[in-house]
């Protein structure tokens, strides 16, 4: 081979490199390796990649590929690999060819003749006719490079002609690496997909510049997704773990079925432990679905903080909402929080929740969210009520006014007689109830500004925010995790605003200055508008230390035009109110206060002011380390430096393309960094080797001395002395199943920590109590998924009458199955009539 060849295909093959580098090139591309910056390139070289020749080397088959696609993109197809072949010895590609995205044959489908038709219509689908074009690249190693053996560029059917169709053919879309880690980020935050594309847009400054479509991120998206496909459960374990090392009063549990898949799943923070020592007083918990690729409820504990804020109390997942399932998830709560169940708690009107509190939270008062109650009813009884002139508006105040159980029951009976509608099953079956949700039943228990479950409601609804159905089961835990990293950085803003803020006056009263002092920011408000409720009331002395208050305007906010009693004995410090707001909500009502404003009281008793809501009562759930800034990690440094760069380097490229002068300073400078850069690379090799060396030869010298001591161990068997590794023998026998009161009933249930003491019986254990069976985590199996798409399997095949009715409707009028509201007769005889 002689020189003036070998200098000729460098020239070629240097060419080739710096042909693909500019800007009218692929947005994808990646610029080639810094060997060729000796090269000056010129205009029309750049603007049109050369043609590939049998002559042409490249330093690795990744060059090859992209002056390939540099090519292919600006004639209008293409490319894909026909064949790569490795080496038998080195495990290294050594050939390989390129060919059309149009090469080859089409596919034939082949009917399965056993297989019945479906009914449903299949979707239709286009596809990518192969017409066997001919044109194609092979390479081959030689010499250490990739060498073009052959190169035809004859193409049987048609070329785009359009630069901007071509960026939609299938080679063209790549999704670059650094968009990709930028992707990762907006995936782990729930964004959706077309809000990821618009921000691309923004960051490439144009829809058209972004080099791959909606449809490319959603399946890079379900790529991720895929990661933790039939592992996710072990994953998940494992990051529990790992919180367990770094948090020490983190506490996990769960149980497996017969296939050793998760059952049930329960996790708490030691957040959420320690705030429940203050807070146990009222818990709100409801279950959700669509939360989890696996379509299991999520049921969340939520609890009320001296702000009167929403916090997290510990979670789980079940399978279904039996009553076992519930009764698994009760006592996994009461095991994380030493067996100190609620005072109170407040969920909707599930049969299955309501055996699962009576058996694990025997002493615990419950109550039915208010809300579904109500609206289950309005829909069942509605149309009979508005038919009746005053009744709607007499069971309203009978239930939202009534303040005794005994005045409850009085006033629905006279209205019951009054209207005549004893024999109305509907109304029958809601009076059955009425212990469980009438606000009378519950004056004297802490349900704090609340009669429904719209706390977890609300906590639900924002939960869906960071999540979606598709999410596996780890990638929830995080955004909980998120979640409750949130609600304590609210909760700390809440403390600051009550520290450091001074809110309005509204009377100057020095009661008013007193509870400034005392309340939180947020409970001081509300205390501010009992304050000013008290000026819609008037008061006289009825007998001794008793008073009445009565309403001097038309309507008060949550008390109605209602007249209330008040014992007053200031003397004694003793007040009460027959409203009893005090022992609902733990602050003082306006009736008292205007008993107190009536009799000259100026200094609040401190029994009536509950530590629950003072700022100070709660100390800090998490160890500050005073002193530290926040930082943001160095990874996402890189990564957020890396986005903002490549913007600037692109308005740049567009600032310096408008003349011929400015691309000659672009190139000179890009030239200039691929030499910078390739020299520090080289740099940071060769520190690294030597790096590695000493390192190996460092652990070589410590392990000599190691191994004869390990060997003198083993064989005088005498006890180490300090500082020596002697090994420790091996254990033969398993470790023997643990025999507690959980592990005994059920060998599948495990927990985070081992025996300490054994749980008294007829009590539950605590979580330092719980056993635990040791059993890897790589046993674990994930749920199965839940199909969300489609008829169920068994209907596929079958014709849509077939297929039952998921439900029979019912006519709201007269109770028909025969029609609907729409259609009831009796509906047109109510109408003719009005």
């Amino acid at each position: 081979m002689d020189n003036a060849g070998s200098t000729s295909r460098a020239m070629s093959a240097d060419r080739a490199c710096t042909e693909i580098t500019l800007p009218q090139a692929s947005s994808a591309q990646t610029p080639p390796a810094a060997q060729n910056d000796g090269i000056e390139g010129n205009a029309e070289v750049v603007s049109t990649p050369q043609a590939p020749r049998a002559d042409m080397r490249f330093d690795t088959l990744e060059d090859a590929q992209r002056h390939y696609l540099a090519f292919a993109r600006r004639r209008g197809f293409g490319i894909r690999y026909n064949y790569r072949k490795k080496s038998e010895v080195t495990g290294e590609y050594i050939r390989a060819a390129m060919v059309c995205h149009k090469a080859g044959h089409q596919a034939k489908e082949k009917e399965d003749t056993q297989k019945p038709k479906p009914v449903v219509p299949e979707r239709m689908k286009c596809s990518n006719i192969r017409t066997d074009c001919p044109a194609r690249m092979a390479l081959k190693v030689r010499d250490g490079t990739w060498l073009v053996t052959e190169f035809c560029d004859d193409h049987n059917h048609p070329l785009l002609k359009k630069w901007s169709l071509t960026g939609f053919l299938r080679s063209h879309r790549d999704i670059p690496e650094e968009d990709q880690e930028f992707i990762k980020i907006l995936h782990t935050v729930n964004m959706e997909t077309s809000r990821m594309m618009q921000v691309m847009a923004t960051l490439y400054e144009s829809v058209e510049g972004v080099p791959y479509t909606p449809k490319d991120m959603a399946n890079f998206r379900s790529k991720l997704r895929a990661e933790n496909k039939y592992i996710d459960m072990q994953n998940t374990m494992a990051y529990f773990e790992d919180l367990k090392s770094r948090d020490k009063d983190f506490y996990y549990r769960y149980k497996l079925d017969d296939e050793d898949r998760v059952q049930y799943l329960f996790w708490v923070d030691s957040v959420a432990r320690k705030a429940y020592k203050n807070y146990n007083d009222c818990i709100s918990f409801d279950a959700t679905y669509m939360t989890n690729k696996y379509k299991m409820p999520f049921a969340p504990f939520i609890g009320i903080n001296n702000h009167g804020q929403s916090i997290q109390l510990g979670c789980g997942f079940l399978k279904n909402e039996l009553s076992e399932s519930y009764i698994w998830l009760f006592e996994s709560f009461l095991i994380a929080m030493d067996g100190v169940a609620p005072v109170n708690i407040i969920t909707d009107q599930d049969g299955s929740m309501r055996a699962g509190i009576e058996k694990m939270f025997p002493n615990t008062t419950h109550r039915n969210c208010r809300w579904h109650i109500v609206d289950k009813a309005t829909e069942e009884i509605g149309p009979f009520v508005a038919k009746i002139p005053g009744l709607r508006e007499e069971m309203n105040d009978c239930i939202n006014c009534s303040l005794t159980p005994q005045e409850f029951e009085t006033r629905w009976n006279l209205m019951i007689q009054k209207y005549n509608v004893q024999n109305h099953e509907k109304i029958a079956a809601l009076y059955q109830k009425i212990n469980s949700w009438v606000p009378a039943y519950f004056m004297q228990k802490f349900y704090p500004f609340l009669q429904t479950t719209q706390r977890s409601e609300g906590f639900n609804a924002v939960l869906k925010k960071y999540i979606s159905p598709a999410n596996s089961v780890l990638e929830f835990v995080l955004q909980y995790a998120d979640i409750q990293a949130k609600i304590m950085k609210a909760e700390k803003k809440e403390e600051a605003d009550s520290s450091l803020l001074t809110a309005r006056s509204w009377s100057w009263h020095p009661i008013e200055k007193q509870m400034e002092k005392l309340y939180t920011k947020n409970i001081h408000a509300r205390f501010q508008y009992e304050m000013s409720y008290t000026m819609s009331y008037n008061i006289r002395q009825v007998a001794e230390n008793t008073y009445e208050v009565y309403c001097i305007t038309h309507f008060v906010p949550s008390y109605h035009n209602s007249t209330y009693q008040v014992y007053a004995d200031p003397p004694n410090e003793t007040y009460k109110c027959t409203c009893c707001k005090f022992e609902r909500d733990g602050i003082v009502c306006c009736h008292i206060l205007k008993a107190m404003v009536q009799l000259g009281v100026c200094q609040m008793p401190l029994a009536y002011v509950l530590r629950r809501w003072t700022w100070s009562a709660e100390e800090n759930l998490v160890e500050e380390l005073p002193g530290q800034p926040a930082v943001m990690p160095e990874e996402s440094k890189k990564k957020m430096w890396l986005a903002v760069t490549c913007n600037e380097f692109k308005r740049l490229a567009l600032c310096g393309n408008e003349t011929e002068d400015g691309r000659k300073i672009i190139r000179n400078h890009m030239k200039s960094m691929k030499k910078d850069l390739a020299s520090l690379k080289r740099e940071t090799e060769k520190r690294a080797k030597k790096a590695s060396a000493s390192s190996d030869a460092r652990k070589a010298t410590q392990s000599a001395p190691a191994q004869t001591t390990q060997k003198d161990c083993h064989t005088q068997q005498v006890p180490p002395e300090e500082g020596t590794s002697c090994p420790k023998p091996r254990q033969t026998n398993r470790q023997k199943k643990p025999t507690g009161p959980l592990s005994s009933t059920n060998p599948a249930v495990h927990a985070t920590t081992l025996p300490t003491t054994k749980a008294t019986e007829g009590s539950h254990p605590t979580a330092a109590e719980q056993t635990s069976e040791t059993s890897e985590a790589s046993n674990i199996r994930d749920p199965r998924v839940s199909n969300t798409k489609g008829r169920k399997r068994k209907q596929a095949y079958q014709k849509p009458l077939d297929i039952g009715r998921k439900e029979v409707r019912v006519c709201k009028q007269c109770g028909s199955t025969q029609h609907d509201l729409r259609m009831c007769p009796q509906r047109g005889e109510l109408l003719v009539q009005n």
